[in-house]
């Protein structure tokens, strides 16, 4: 992603801006998904190299 891109999550998923001690396995407990389905969502991210303010697609799981 380049400087001045937007990030475009898809259908059935929400951006997730990163804090400061974020982990995939905290977010996924915050939003209750799974660290598998955030790395789905997310092709190429780096588990290891969560930036502060990086946006990633967290899929949201809605019961009915």
């Amino acid at each position: 992603m380049k400087k001045g891109e937007m990030l475009m999550c898809p259908i059935g998923t929400i951006g997730h801006a990163v804090r400061p001690g974020d982990t995939l396995w905290l977010i996924a407990r915050r939003h209750n998904t799974t660290v598998r389905a955030i790395m789905l969502a997310n092709p190429g991210i780096n588990p290891n190299n969560l930036r502060v303010g990086q946006i990633i697609c967290v899929p949201q799981f809605f019961r009915g």
